[in-house]
């Protein structure tokens, strides 16, 4: 099927009645004087051009070992991938897929849309995006003028594809006016951000989070203190800070991946900056009073961190040290609340309680409060069913692969090898969860009949526990240290 852009004609592959299109450009290539500056809009190509391969993905460290290996590298990598059944009658709704990473890796060609497209009638896209320094370095104060937006490109980007989505899906069968987008870890950590840029508005209508919210943006002087580790690193003084434009990009991400080179540093390395520009100061707050913003679904898992606890030898140990790169000036209330955990549980348990809570928990359970303030309907969910370590960071990503695909799961129950495999007798939970997403990217509400009532989160906190049998509870425990301010992340 041959589809007209506004920026020109593109041709894509037809898999048995599914049409896929890959590496459509939505933005100008961010190359030469373009890096390190908002995306521009695409640059318009004559005759027809053919979507069958897909496009760089942005320079990271590794290559992802995703479902599509060996993809390129390259600075030129604002490209994104469209799933459909083509035109019909009826506009069908649009899911557009943000993806995870830490900000510092992984690309859009890493979920495939086909089962969303095949199955559900629904236009699936999925985008690259800017990386870790190339998307998310703070230059405003050592560059200067037209570089004050330079920490938040990479979200810029995120708006930059919605626009594209906006002004082009009708033409793939999509509706421009039911757009949802959803992420997992880094990528919901970019859906929640969308919501406090202006940039962003009217841009998508639904969204999911699941297992990140806004508590990765950081205030300028942050991000500046990253900014001087990467330049210390390449052996550059600020006053030479522009031959940051110049250097290969390579260089830069090999210089980004020595200072970030262990878990409890590189989680929060990068991230969107509260600029004033692109972000507000106080993200949050600049939610309350906002009237129309899209239905939110977010999520946290029960054991979040407890993937990077076994993989990381550097956090099997309860120290301070590492809740100080974790956390910053907030280290105290971590440690303070692990204490208080290892009184009842035994300290492992209470270690990997304390990080979930303070990495993932609080900071949902503060951006759901913000958004349903605003009279926004919010459902907030907690996957307490798991594997061999329990609901880890990603669980839900394999609950609903396993739910469209039976040989995924084991029918002897989850791998002691492989955390993320999921048993045979996951698979209602998992086909729950995905009829319940697919649900609200429909209607904008996740209530199905394979689950409980599932009432908005509101004053009472209404949560659904999804587990081998679901329920909503009202009387979760509240985490200890709710208070701490993570809407913005500062260094101690």
């Amino acid at each position: 099927m041959i589809v007209q852009t506004l920026s020109g004609t593109v041709e894509g592959d037809d898999l048995n009645g599914v049409y896929v299109y890959r590496g459509i450009p939505y933005a100008a290539p961010p190359v030469g004087n373009r890096r390190f500056k908002p995306p521009a809009s695409p640059l318009a190509w004559t005759g027809v051009r053919p979507c069958k391969q897909f496009g760089s993905i942005a320079p990271q460290q590794h290559q992802p070992n995703g479902n599509v290996p060996g993809l390129a590298q390259s600075e030129d990598c604002l490209n994104l991938n469209v799933w459909t059944t083509g035109v019909s009658e009826k506009l069908k709704p649009v899911m557009v897929y943000i993806h995870g990473g830490g900000f510092v890796s992984g690309n859009g060609a890493e979920c495939d849309g086909f089962r969303y497209a095949a199955e559900y009638g629904i236009v699936y896209v999925s985008i690259n995006y800017r990386l870790g320094a190339l998307g998310f370095l703070y230059l405003g104060d050592l560059l200067g003028n037209g570089y004050e937006t330079s920490g938040n490109h990479g979200m810029l980007d995120i708006a930059a594809a919605l626009r594209w989505v906006r002004l082009n899906i009708a033409a793939f069968g999509g509706d421009p006016s039911r757009v949802t987008v959803i992420g997992n870890s880094a990528g919901a950590k970019c859906t929640a951000t969308l919501y406090v840029m202006e940039a962003a508005q009217g841009l998508f209508h639904r969204a999911i989070a699941q297992s990140g919210a806004t508590q990765s943006i950081r205030d300028g002087q942050t991000a500046n203190v990253t900014t001087l580790r990467l330049l210390e690193e390449l052996g550059l003084p600020q006053a030479q800070a522009f031959q940051l434009l110049e250097l290969p990009a390579e260089r830069i991400i090999e210089a980004q991946s020595a200072i970030g080179s262990d878990t409890s540093r590189s989680l929060h390395m990068f991230g969107p900056v509260a600029d004033g520009h692109v972000i507000p100061l106080d993200p949050l707050a600049s939610l309350a009073g906002n009237a129309g913003l899209p239905p939110l679904l977010i999520g946290t898992n029960e054991d979040e961190a407890a993937i990077f606890i076994h993989n990381d030898p550097a956090l099997q140990s309860p120290a301070f040290g590492t809740l100080e790169r974790l956390f910053g000036e907030n280290a105290a209330v971590v440690w303070n609340a692990y204490a208080c955990y290892e009184q009842s549980m035994a300290s492992g348990e209470a270690w990997n309680k304390a990080l979930t809570e303070h990495l993932y928990t609080i900071g949902a359970m503060q951006f759901a409060e913000a958004v349903a303030s605003s009279g926004t309907p919010v459902w907030m969910y907690r996957l307490q069913g798991g594997g061999s370590l329990g609901a880890i960071h990603g669980y839900e990503g394999s609950l609903i692969s396993a739910a469209f695909n039976r040989n995924v799961m084991s029918a002897e129950g989850p791998s002691h090898e492989d955390p993320y495999s999921v048993a045979a007798e996951s698979y209602a939970l998992a086909r729950a969860m995905r009829e319940a997403w697919v649900a609200f990217v429909h209607s904008g509400d996740p209530n199905i009949r394979a689950l409980p009532a599932w009432p908005v989160y509101g004053s009472g906190h209404a949560t659904m526990v999804l587990d081998q049998n679901c329920c909503v509870r009202e009387d979760l425990p509240i985490p200890a240290g709710i208070g701490v301010p993570h809407q913005v992340w500062r260094m101690a």
